[in-house]
């Protein structure tokens, strides 16, 4: 259940244009797709599927030298790939990363809103506020300003795809962890009014729910002895997922193959969040 950092508004002039053919055909070839939080874990984990789908892709993370190692190869395959930078709690940042990405890559076909927190970890009586409020910020507000942007784009086209990063704690609760559990619940009911509110102009609006997936930030979680044993007896699957099995589902959210998927909370969880 997990993401990278925030991501916002400086772009790197990382840029290069040939006919690349994909490793993998996904039917996203040759189409723009932002993704945030594309520094490390799932972010990054997608953004290098869809360079590998032969994507062109914008990039946005606080970490600006993050992302620019992810850029590195798919600019030596001839891609067309932007950086960016700043923190998606900002409107202005987020806002004036997408458009710039927009104008460079002459529009924006996909996006995948992943940037996140975990917060702390506390019972609801003793979660300090402050933390709370903070994961509410990047993980909601976050989320709604990076789709703000892209709708300002996707709605004159005519059409694009939006794939927000939810968790399987957007269907469960978690003991120990109320703000990101409650972010989560509410990033699936932000894309299901946003997918009501802009199916008939086009676009289309899921979310992907993935339960523990092998990142930096789980590898926090797992220096806790004991949690990662509990986390794999949780997966009736035997083992925890990798950022490259939600990135199957992210661009097949993406890609045209989901026509028909509109509002969704496509589920990536080995079996842990059945009753």
């Amino acid at each position: 259940m997990a993401h990278s950092a925030s991501g916002g508004g400086h772009m790197g002039e990382n840029i290069a244009m040939t006919n690349v053919a994909p490793e993998n055909d996904r039917g996203l070839a040759g189409r723009t797709v932002f993704v945030s939080g594309a520094g490390a874990g799932i972010g990054r984990g997608v953004a290098e599927a869809l360079g590998a789908a032969g994507a062109h892709l914008a990039l946005l993370d606080l970490d600006l030298a993050a992302i620019e190692a992810v850029a590195a190869p798919l600019l030596a395959r001839g891609l067309r790939v932007s950086c960016h930078t700043g923190d998606v709690t900002s409107a202005a940042d987020v806002h004036g990363a997408i458009a710039q990405a927009a104008q460079l890559h002459g529009g924006l076909d996909g996006a995948v809103n992943n940037a996140g927190i975990v917060g702390a970890s506390a019972d609801v009586m003793d979660y300090p506020a402050e933390v709370f409020a903070r994961v509410l910020d990047v993980n909601v507000m976050g989320v709604l300003h990076c789709m703000q942007a892209e709708l300002a784009v996707m709605k004159p086209q005519g059409c694009g795809a939006i794939v927000n990063i939810a968790s399987a704690a957007a269907i469960i609760g978690w003991a120990g962890q109320s703000a990101y559990v409650a972010s989560k619940h509410a990033v699936v009911g932000l894309t299901k009014t946003a997918a009501l509110e802009y199916a008939a102009q086009g676009i289309r609006i899921n979310a992907v729910c993935p339960a523990f997936i092998y990142t930096d930030l789980t590898a926090e979680l797992f220096q806790t002895p004991g949690v990662h044993d509990a986390a794999v007896a949780n997966h009736p699957i035997g083992r925890l997922g990798q950022p490259s099995e939600v990135a199957e589902a992210v661009m097949w959210l993406l890609s045209d193959r989901s026509s028909f998927a509109v509002g969704s909370s496509l589920v990536v969880d080995g079996a842990s969040t059945i009753d």
